[in-house]
């Protein structure tokens, strides 16, 4: 599990850093209206501006937070796994990247892989792969059987 969100991470870190810069910013500048409402505007208009403020800011946060769960979706769901044999692989150069394809009893499926894992695998090898779910790139590859 630890492999899946390390995984997750280094393939997502700017728009998670830029999440939390965004999430830090609001809500520090939040937290510094109500002190300077507390101190000075103590009146129930001073609060009320404060509330709609708070909401409108909360409203902010939550496209951004939407934002990327639609870019990573990745990030609340568990890994999926499988294990059969390798059918195909190839090279994708439309997406520039390298594609496995293993077949599991009546399920066949396409994966996205690295290119060190594309080398060392053979067609007819039986792998267990561990997964992103949406995005269907490998995290873990392991070599069950060599045919």
């Amino acid at each position: 599990m630890a492999d899946y969100y390390c995984y997750l991470w280094s393939t997502t870190w700017p728009n998670l850093i830029v999440l939390f810069l965004i999430w830090g910013v609001i809500l520090t500048r939040l937290v510094w209206k109500f002190v300077v409402t507390w101190r000075y505007e103590r009146d129930a208009w001073g609060f009320l501006l404060l509330t709609g403020k708070t909401l409108i800011w909360f409203a902010v946060l939550g496209v951004y937070t939407k934002l990327l769960l639609f870019s990573q979706p990745d990030w609340f769901a568990q890994p999926s796994y499988i294990q059969g044999a390798v059918l195909e692989k190839g090279y994708d150069s439309k997406l520039g990247s390298y594609i496995l394809e293993v077949h599991n009893g009546s399920e066949q499926r396409q994966f996205y892989i690295d290119q060190n894992v594309y080398k060392q695998l053979k067609v007819k090898d039986q792998v267990k792969l561990m997964y992103l779910p949406v995005r269907r790139e490998v995290v873990r590859c392991e070599l069950m059987e060599r045919k």
